[in-house]
């Protein structure tokens, strides 16, 4: 099965896009090739550039106490397993307390660092980090490849809190999730109703199907289309039925 994640508002929309980049970023950061530590520092930028105007930190920080204020409501309910919810609530708590502990808005830091504005400023011009272009960068990709990533780990650290905030909420979002088994007719699927409380739509399917949702929803309507692939077919609906599972997560 393969899944398909919709965000149904901006905070969402902003959390996975940063989460799937610090998966980038961590796994770029840990290869050994001045290639792989020129796109840790490009993914690194693309972060800066998605956090500038908003105080990501802040906002998280209110979303995570408004699900501890709901978690906390359900101690002692009879309905309710005991250990995995107070091991959840442990869990953001450590998060929350983890974001607070750092000083300062998300990614303040690398802001205020001279030498990577003047690579982030020299990386937005096509080809403009070229070693002839930007010496002391590539000086920089040439060091030992213990040196770059301390730097970088050290560049990196002080968003970590926050990034692992960042998953205790997608975590809690995703597994309040009601999961439909339903069917597209000819690869199309509409339903008159989302709900006013959905944060998150998530489709899964059969990767057999060579095929890719492409959905537009709001709480009063959703209609998916399943395209078929390929540069010769786009914007084609696939002519089968496809049965897929509609998540809808609303934590």
């Amino acid at each position: 099965m393969i899944t398909y994640d919709y965000p149904l508002n901006a905070q969402i929309r902003t959390l996975l896009k940063l989460t799937s980049l610090f998966d980038r970023l961590h796994f770029y950061v840990g290869q050994d090739s001045p290639h792989s530590h020129h796109a840790a520092l490009m993914t690194m930028f693309e972060i800066l550039d998605i956090t500038i105007r908003d105080d990501i930190k802040s906002d998280l920080l209110m979303a995570l106490e408004r699900q501890r204020q709901v978690l906390l409501t359900l101690r002692h309910n009879p309905k309710v397993e005991q250990e995995p919810l107070e091991k959840t609530i442990s869990e953001l708590e450590l998060a929350v307390f983890n974001c607070q502990q750092t000083k300062g808005k998300f990614g303040e830091h690398l802001r205020n660092h001279e030498w990577l504005m003047s690579v982030k400023q020299r990386a937005s011009i096509p080809g403009g980090l070229c070693d002839f272009d930007a010496p002391p960068y590539h000086y920089w990709l040439m060091q030992d490849v213990q040196s770059r990533r301390q730097e970088l780990l050290a560049w990196l650290e002080p968003m970590e809190s926050t990034y692992r905030a960042m998953q205790v909420q997608l975590s809690l979002l995703k597994d309040s999730g009601k999961t439909q088994s339903l069917v597209a007719v000819k690869g199309s699927f509409q339903q008159a109703r989302v709900g006013a409380e959905a944060k998150l739509l998530r489709v899964q399917l059969d990767q057999s199907y060579a095929c890719t949702p492409e959905i537009s929803a709001n709480k009063y309507m959703l209609n998916i289309r399943f395209l078929q692939l390929g540069v010769t077919t786009r914007g084609i609906v696939y002519s089968e039925d496809i049965p897929f599972n509609l998540i809808t997560c609303s934590f």
